[in-house]
């Protein structure tokens, strides 16, 4: 059986000053500042290698239509659903000029643009202006 010594040995004992050290915080703030603004350096020289001029971005007019992202067939629809008391005929009325013209701007005559209104029972409506492009043409 071994021994039992009255002393403790040194390494058990707690250690009274466990505070990190002065500055160290402050090291590290430094150490990650450091790293970001050479991520940064680096990622330029990559997007931005030397020998190739940086340009800068081209500014689209306003009234310039981008270049269509889907087949020039496919139709273009607006639609909206409103409950019961959030709409009037009136504000009906304006919604769907408004959609009509939405569609217009993006080259629609009014011979290609059709109108479909659902009303329910409990007075909820459901408005649907679309762009037939197939060459059908007129209103519902």
């Amino acid at each position: 059986m071994a021994r039992r010594t009255a002393s403790t040995s040194k390494r058990l004992k707690p250690r009274v000053d466990a505070r990190p050290k002065r500055g160290r915080a402050a090291w590290l703030v430094f150490a990650g500042l450091l790293a970001g603004i050479a991520g940064g350096a680096f990622a330029w020289r990559i997007l931005a290698p030397e020998g190739e001029p940086v340009r800068p971005t081209e500014s689209v007019p306003d009234d310039v239509q981008p270049q269509e992202l889907v087949v020039p067939t496919e139709p273009v629809e607006i639609s909206t659903r409103m409950r019961p008391g959030e709409w009037t005929e009136e504000s009906l009325a304006a919604r769907i000029e408004d959609y009509k013209q939405q569609i217009r701007n993006m080259g629609a005559t009014d011979a290609e643009i059709v109108t479909n209104i659902e009303r329910t029972e409990e007075g909820a409506s459901r408005v649907v202006v679309s762009w037939n492009r197939s060459g059908v043409q007129g209103n519902h």
